[in-house]
């Protein structure tokens, strides 16, 4: 969606305000909204819809891609910064006060309490009923997203925010369950009642798609689960749906500029993608796959040798330009989650079919073509299959936040401890952030790596 009044950003910026100072609510400045205003109107509400999805596309979504992505290899850092350096050393070398871990903690939580905050704001409203559906499904949707982030980078998380600083930790799998609950209730209330046109334009805009978007993170949380029956439902809902847009994207402007461009573009001297999108050995992708020249432009390079030293490249692809729009979501995540969740249920001909679906791909609706032969590895083989639907997820979610969660699945033995600079993966899971544990006695331990 498009950014569409300056009124949204004062709104974002003061929830933030009111979440770091628990329920201070008096405000000397008359040109700042009060806590009434935001949650006690249609218009409050929107304007802190449109400000969450301002704040989340620019803010939350570059956390969400860099530490990850810094940790597996995806990006190489060319700077001597600290936090970047600490993440790409990993293991015990990253401090529960990196500034690499705490940004995205903090940010995540930000981002969701908003959304909670939309969800907490819709019944105190007299709205119009498709304007409600589409509220909340919104919040609930951008609370689902949060909760899904954290459960990637960390063991446990917080599932609602807690103005007194004491929120409750929850594991992982609850937190998971509870994004998938979220992205449930989003599809009810808008099969009970289509969100307005009113919402739709002012909100939501004409460039996400709610259904396919909410059926297609079920998918991918489903996956993560374990679920494999539902992510293959609900990625059939999304590769089934007619529906337009056809795909959902975060627009970008002058003002707004594409996150994950600022940090790598070619001007840009902290960090650049690794060259054959850091995969090595059986994973460097075939010659001749079109994903390559995609995502990947002209060499730049080496990262910093403290880093690993690894070849790097320009960014092209969904980073190509500032105002280059970033999908929520690919076409080919949708089949390669039915591929891994068919070869897990041991249905290998259906893994294959749909493996194949993603490597002969030439009409993708983002471009994102391999243009490759069928795979010619051993079908009968689980282990084989696996191992080409990892390699593919690598490639085709390139840079999305999502590789840090397929290596764990994929491959839950490996040890991060080893080689910590060049394997595929320097954590299994990020220390909570001091700033946390300073301030909530139920932050958890550390996880040990």
């Amino acid at each position: 969606m498009k950014y569409r009044t300056h009124k949204a950003f004062i709104v974002c910026i003061t929830l933030m305000g009111l979440m770091l100072t628990a329920c201070e609510t008096d405000f000397l400045n008359p040109n700042n909204p009060t806590e009434d205003v935001i949650f006690g109107s249609k218009d409050g509400l929107y304007a802190l819809a449109i400000g969450l999805n301002q704040y989340y596309t620019t803010t939350v979504l570059r956390q969400v891609v860099e530490a990850p992505g810094i940790t597996t290899r995806e990006l190489g850092v060319t700077n001597t910064f600290l936090n970047i350096n600490e993440l790409a050393r990993g293991g015990t070398e990253l401090p529960p006060e990196s500034g690499g871990i705490t940004n995205p903690w903090v940010v995540i939580l930000r981002a969701k309490g908003m959304a909670e905050s939309i969800i907490a704001g819709v019944p105190n409203v007299e709205l119009a009923p498709g304007t409600r559906s589409g509220l909340l499904a919104y919040g609930h949707l951008y609370k689902a997203m949060c909760l899904g982030h954290l459960a990637v980078m960390w063991e446990q998380g917080i599932i609602n925010n807690s103005a007194d600083g004491n929120a409750a930790f929850s594991d992982r799998s609850a937190v998971l369950a509870e994004a998938i609950s979220l992205l449930r209730a989003a599809r009810d209330v808008l099969d009970g009642e289509d969100a307005s046109d009113d919402f739709n334009a002012n909100v939501l805009g004409p460039d996400l798609n709610l259904s396919k978007t909410i059926n297609a993170l079920l998918s991918r949380y489903s996956l993560m689960t374990g679920n494999y029956a539902d992510a293959i439902a609900f990625a059939d809902a999304v590769l089934n749906d007619p529906s337009l847009p056809d795909v959902s994207v975060f627009n970008y402007d002058a003002n707004n500029v594409n996150p994950i461009w600022s940090r790598i573009n070619p001007a840009a001297t902290d960090l650049k993608p690794q060259t054959n999108f850091g995969l090595v050995g059986t994973y460097v992708p075939e010659a001749g796959d079109g994903r390559i020249g995609f995502y990947l432009g002209e060499d730049a390079g080496t990262a910093n040798i403290d880093a690993g030293g690894q070849p790097i490249s320009q960014g092209l692809g969904f980073w190509s330009t500032s105002t280059s729009s970033i999908p929520v979501y690919l076409h080919g995540e949708m089949l390669l989650n039915k591929a891994e969740a068919h070869a897990r249920l041991s249905q290998l001909s259906d893994a294959v079919t749909n493996l194949n679906l993603v490597r002969e791909k030439t009409d993708d609706p983002l471009g994102i073509n391999a243009s490759l032969a069928a795979w010619g590895g051993d079908g009968n083989s689980e282990s084989a299959v696996l191992e080409e639907i990892y390699k593919n997820r690598a490639i085709e979610l390139f840079l999305t936040g999502m590789r840090l969660e397929d290596s764990r699945r994929f491959h839950p033995n490996l040890d991060p401890a080893a080689n910590n600079l060049t394997n595929e993966r320097n954590r299994n899971f990020y220390p909570y952030p001091s700033i946390e544990r300073d301030n909530n006695p139920n932050t958890p331990a550390d996880p040990q790596i």
